[in-house]
C-alpha cells in the first residue's frame, strides 16, 4: 500500500472489546488496533500489519446497561433484538427480503439489476434477496439496517434473447439468457459464496409459463398429488419451463391440473429434468 506518514496515523491503540466489530464474524474486537486521520479504523500496530482489516464502531451502550449486563455474545445480541436505546435500535435493523418483478422497462432493456444480502456469522450461509434502498443502506453503512452481520452485493440478471448461446449465419455468438446469467453467478460465487445455490433458476424471470420444456413422462403413483383435492396422481405428466408439474403426456393434453411433488426426492428428481432438459435446448 501507499505509504502513510506516522503522523497521520494513531499507532499501537489496544481494545479489551466492546468498542469496535470484525464485519467478518459480527463479533467484538479485542486486540492492537490503528486509527487513521480520515477516522477509519483497522486491526493491527500499525499500517504494516499483514493481517490489518478493517474495523466497525459497535453501537453505544448505556452507562446503566454496561454497569448491569456482561458484555457478552449473547447479551450484545438480545440488546440488538430488543434495544435498551434508540442508538443501539438504529444500529442493526434486520434486513427483509424482496421478490422482485420485472417491469416492461426491464424487459426492453433486457436485464435487471438483483441485490442480495448475506449473513457474516451463519453456517450454511443465510442468504436474501433485497430491495435496491436495502442493498445500498447496508454497503454505505448509513446505519438503518445490521451491516456488521450482512455483507452485500448485485449483480445484472438477463431476462430477454435465446435460451442458450446461439450463432447467427455469420457465425456472431449471441449471448443466451441460460448461459450469461450462469456466467454471472459463477463469477459472483467466487466472491460471495452461496449464491449459486440461491440462484439455481438461471431462467427466472425470462421464460414464459407455456412453454413445455419436459413431456411424455409418466408415473405409476406415490411420486405425485393433485393440488386441486391432494388426491394421489398416476398416469402421464409433463413439466412447464417456469418448473409447475401438469397431467397429460403434453400441454395440449392437459386437464388443467397441476401436479405438486410427493417429496424433497422426487422434486430433486424434477429439478433435474428441468435443468437437463434446459442443457439441451
Amino acid at each position: 500500500m501507499a505509504y502513510v506518514p506516522k503522523n497521520m496515523v494513531n499507532q499501537n491503540l489496544y481494545t479489551n472489546g466492546g468498542e469496535f466489530i470484525d464485519p467478518a464474524t459480527g463479533k467484538y474486537y479485542q486486540g492492537y488496533y490503528h486509527q487513521y486521520y480520515s477516522g477509519e479504523i483497522f486491526s493491527g500496530k500499525g499500517p504494516t500489519d499483514a493481517n490489518r482489516k478493517s474495523l466497525s464502531s459497535a453501537p453505544p451502550v448505556s452507562k446503566q446497561a454496561q454497569n448491569n449486563v456482561p458484555n457478552t455474545r449473547q447479551n450484545l445480541a438480545y440488546q440488538q433484538a430488543k434495544p435498551s436505546d434508540q442508538e443501539i435500535y438504529k444500529f442493526g435493523l434486520t434486513p427483509e427480503p424482496y421478490y422482485p418483478q420485472p417491469t416492461q422497462n426491464d424487459y426492453q432493456k433486457g436485464a435487471l439489476v438483483r441485490y442480495f444480502a448475506k449473513k457474516r456469522n451463519q453456517t450454511p450461509s443465510l442468504i436474501i434477496e433485497i430491495d435496491k434502498a436495502t442493498h445500498d443502506d447496508l454497503r454505505s453503512q448509513r446505519g438503518k439496517y445490521n451491516y456488521a452481520l450482512w455483507s452485500v452485493t448485485s449483480l445484472y440478471w438477463k431476462i430477454t434473447g435465446p435460451i442458450k448461446d446461439s450463432k447467427d449465419k455469420f457465425g456472431v455468438l449471441k449471448a443466451g439468457i441460460y448461459n450469461t446469467n450462469e456466467r454471472i453467478v459463477n463469477t459472483t460465487n467466487e466472491q460471495f459464496r452461496g449464491i449459486k445455490g440461491y440462484l439455481s433458476d438461471l431462467i427466472q424471470f425470462a421464460v414464459k409459463a407455456d412453454l413445455e420444456l419436459v413431456s411424455n413422462k409418466y408415473t405409476a403413483g406415490g411420486e405425485f398429488k393433485v393440488q386441486l383435492d391432494n388426491s394421489n396422481y398416476s398416469g402421464y405428466y409433463h413439466i412447464m419451463a417456469d418448473g409447475t408439474i401438469m397431467d397429460g403426456a403434453t400441454h395440449s393434453q392437459t386437464q388443467d391440473r397441476i401436479l405438486l411433488a410427493d417429496n424433497v426426492v422426487v422434486q430433486n428428481q424434477v429439478n433435474t429434468l428441468v435443468k437437463d432438459a434446459l442443457a439441451n435446448l
